[in-house]
């Protein structure tokens, strides 16, 4: 019977961590459809979509940016080089200032620079460019000066087979931990959330932090514990249960 009530809890924690991440996919999809509306009335142009055409895009950032659920640090679209008619590469992102204003984000996209940022090769855009699937990366050191670790969502943007870019959000681990802890709190035993490499993203018990590498440190295998992993994302995200008492 315990038994059956652990499997029970762990089942209920991954669920609403699940419900969680869908909330901020479902985000992502509103962006991602505002782009392929801008693209769709572009079609019978002869010209691609230039940056002006992109204002339709800020309400829906807007409105991602001011969730109160969780603080996001930035969101936006980036676009795969060339699609736009005037910019070769671009990223359409704003991001919350010191004040919780909303500010267009400036990067370099000179190749020649040692700051360019050559955003083509990292994970959060080639995973759904390649997978099709949502995804998320992380976490890493965000872009922002703030030093905080940041996890990013994105999701691919396609048109019928034509990969225009990705819908992308980033939000500080430092916020996002605490609604993964109250999941966790449903299981008894000690649980943890992992990311693909092993890193601890929340735990129910002091005894992990999140940045916690442990992979190799726990054996996974059935008679240690129960895994979980998470559905819906190509992100390999799982959680694990360890047969010690939480409390």
């Amino acid at each position: 019977m315990a038994n059956e009530m652990s499997a029970t809890e762990l089942s209920q924690c991954a669920s609403l961590i699940n419900a969680s991440i869908g909330n901020v996919f479902k985000g992502l999809n509103d962006m991602s459809a505002q782009v392929l509306s801008i693209w769709e009335h572009r079609r019978s142009k002869t010209k691609r979509p230039g940056h002006a055409d992109l204002k339709p895009l800020l309400p829906v950032i807007r409105q991602i940016l001011n969730s109160e659920s969780l603080k996001f640090h930035g969101a936006g679209v980036v676009f795969a080089p060339g699609e736009l008619e005037d910019r070769e590469m671009h990223l359409e992102w704003w991001c919350r200032a010191q004040k919780d204003e909303i500010q267009p984000l400036t990067l370099n996209f000179n190749s020649r620079s040692e700051r360019f940022y050559d955003y083509v090769h990292m994970p959060w855009y080639t995973r759904p460019q390649q997978t099709r699937q949502p995804s998320i990366d992380g976490p890493f050191v965000d872009l922002y000066g703030t030093e905080l670790y940041i996890v990013a969502f994105s999701v691919p943007i396609f048109l019928d087979d034509h990969f225009i870019g990705v819908a992308a959000a980033d939000i500080s681990l430092h916020s996002l931990e605490p609604l993964l802890v109250r999941s966790l709190m449903r299981v008894s035993n000690e649980a943890l959330l992992l990311n693909s490499e092993g890193r601890v993203l929340a735990a129910n018990t002091p005894s992990w932090l999140a940045g916690d590498l442990i992979r190799g440190a726990l054996n996974q295998d059935t008679e240690q514990g129960r895994v979980l992993s998470l559905i819906d994302t190509s992100s390999y995200w799982r959680v694990v249960e360890r047969p010690v008492p939480r409390f």
